[in-house]
């Protein structure tokens, strides 16, 4: 559940920041939070224990400096939560898990939500702004 969210989280600076995602696969409002089913798959075998092995991934997408820093800042301020404490985080009211669960539950987050909410979480300029 916790890098679940922190991925969610590093995805959501992302998209706020740099106007584009770190993953391309579909995340979805699943009850305990925003969940991205590849993910999911991947560790599952491990439940709530420590994950022992990287996943098997036959797509690598490049990373910037960008990239690295906001996993890093991710990281830092919410690495040391619990997958149930960030999974709370992650259903605030109005947040984009709550407003894809109330509409369509288990259905895909859109991406511009997610911007969105975390462009405003973080006051956030666009690109274009920044610049």
């Amino acid at each position: 559940m916790q890098l679940q969210k922190l991925v969610f989280l590093a995805n959501g600076m992302s998209l706020a920041l740099l106007e584009r995602p770190l993953t391309y696969h579909n995340i979805h409002a699943w009850q305990w939070g925003p969940v991205l089913p590849q993910l999911y798959k991947s560790f599952s075998k491990y439940g709530s224990n420590k994950i022992e092995s990287a996943a098997n991934c036959d797509e690598v997408v490049p990373e910037t400096g960008d990239e690295n820093e906001i996993i890093a800042s991710v990281w830092k301020n919410f690495g040391h939560m619990t997958g149930p404490k960030l999974s709370a985080l992650t259903h605030e009211s109005g947040s984009p898990w709550d407003k894809t669960w109330n509409s369509d539950q288990y259905g895909i987050i859109e991406p511009n939500l997610i911007k969105e909410f975390y462009r405003e979480k973080l006051n956030a300029p666009t690109a274009s702004q920044a610049v």
